[in-house]
């Protein structure tokens, strides 16, 4: 009763989710009708551009996707065949008494991995408002750099920790 308790593992997918549904909902009221970027160089010049409508369906139908696959892979690990599924240490954690665990790891890490993706993804709407704003539109090149070595400096050190210590035998 006074603990607090443990964070379910398919929470960071859905608040990934609903983070990057309320930026597209704000991006909605936030863009113009028409000329929106919709790519960017590396430089952060728009290279494509199209109406408020199309940056709309293609980010629903992105968001869609990515939480699709996020939640397929959630229930998979959690109540599917792990036949295909690659572990460190496989005949450790696929002992019958260890499944259990395994199954609750794994949900975890698709539940952060693609939680944090989708959370990411809010950085799409919310540049392209900001694009929208300037004179020239683009984007601020710098930031968005630093961003993405971000991102792929996460991405590089928990496949690291899981790797080399989530998935050790106990």
């Amino acid at each position: 009763p006074g603990m607090i308790r443990a964070v379910p593992p398919w929470f960071p997918l859905l608040a990934g989710s609903v983070f990057y549904a309320f930026a597209l909902v704000w991006a909605a009221g936030e863009l113009p009708e028409d000329r929106v970027p919709l790519h960017f160089d590396p430089t952060g010049v728009p290279t494509a551009f199209g109406s408020r409508a199309w940056f709309l369906t293609l980010g629903t139908l992105f968001g869609l996707l990515v939480a699709g696959i996020g939640a397929g892979l959630y229930r998979l690990v959690a109540t599917g065949s792990l036949a295909r599924v690659s572990v460190p240490h496989r005949d450790y954690w696929t002992a019958p008494q260890r499944i259990g665990r395994l199954r609750h790891m794994l949900a975890e890490d698709m539940g952060r991995t693609f939680g944090a993706t989708l959370f990411l993804l809010t950085v799409v709407p919310v540049t392209a408002v900001y694009a929208t704003r300037t004179d020239p539109p683009r984007l601020p090149v710098g930031a968005v750099w630093v961003v993405l070595a971000l991102l792929v400096a996460g991405i590089v050190g928990y496949c690291v920790y899981l790797a080399r210590y989530r998935y050790r035998p106990a």
